[in-house]
């Protein structure tokens, strides 16, 4: 029987609460990557060109994966993957079927990125969520906040008067009016929350590796300055690997395509 072709080209579909992220991958290398405010037939169109993929993996922590599928399997076999997916690690997770999947392929892909050595994850998203991957234990669970949008639109939410801050940006510490006050209060809130966490977890595991991602981990870990790293594409990565474990579990079970993951219209 021959082995799973590592070269085949594969995309990859995030559906987060607010964007949609594509990746094309041949092997381990992203070919092109975009995003799109909703799932668009005619920008996904554009975005394969003549391109086919071998499989097609979705994972969504928003709409239900199941609405884009007819749309997706146009252009190849497609599965759903989710936080209780298999993964090439172990997982100590209490809770799998509440895990996000993209908690889940961040721990996927520390696992591959920092082999025996302990890493975390912080996704800077709509919430903000931590993943630590231990040596020998796996993905043994986080924490989980309010992400910067999501920490403005609270406040002008319950409140009688202030005003909604969309993107605090990279503010000065002490604010001279409302909005400015609202922008450093969010901005720096969040990065020493996330300097505090990331010190904390360092003492109880030293050499610990950190990776921000999320269209804000730029920014972020530029204001740690502390060598943490950066890597919007993170979450598609670690659903990658989850997938390319899915075609070799399948490989190994004779099956002929990928396992683990939900075909459109499986229970």
């Amino acid at each position: 029987m021959r082995s799973p072709d590592h070269s085949c080209t594969d995309l990859v579909v995030d559906i987060g609460n607010s964007r949609v992220k594509l990746a094309l991958f041949r092997g381990r290398q992203v070919l092109r990557f975009t995003r799109m405010d909703r799932p668009d037939a005619e920008a996904l169109r554009d975005f394969l060109g003549a391109d086919r993929p071998a499989c097609i993996a979705v994972a969504s922590v928003g709409v239900p994966a199941t609405t884009v599928m007819p749309m997706l399997e146009a252009y190849g076999p497609a599965i759903e993957l989710t936080g209780a997916s298999p993964a090439p690690l172990p997982v100590a997770y209490a809770t799998t079927a509440t895990l996000g999947v993209d908690r889940l392929a961040n721990a996927v892909a520390l696992h591959e990125g920092f082999p025996g050595r302990p890493a975390l994850a912080i996704d800077l998203g709509t919430c903000i969520t931590y993943d630590l991957v231990l040596p020998g234990a796996g993905f043994v669970g986080g924490a989980i906040s309010a992400g910067p949008r999501m920490r403005g639109q609270a406040m002008h939410r319950y409140s009688a008067r202030l005003p909604l801050v969309e993107d605090p940006g990279s503010p000065p510490l002490v604010g001279r009016d409302t909005l400015s006050c609202l922008a450093s209060g969010i901005h720096h809130g969040v990065r020493l929350e996330l300097a505090g966490m990331i010190a904390e977890l360092t003492l109880q595991h030293p050499g610990l590796a950190v990776v921000l991602t999320g269209g804000a981990a730029p920014a972020y870990a530029a204001a740690l300055k502390s060598g943490i790293f950066a890597d919007p594409l993170l979450t598609l990565r670690g659903l990658h690997a989850l997938l390319a474990h899915h075609r070799h579990l399948a490989h190994d079970r004779g099956t002929g395509g990928p396992a683990g993951g939900r075909r459109s219209g499986e229970p």
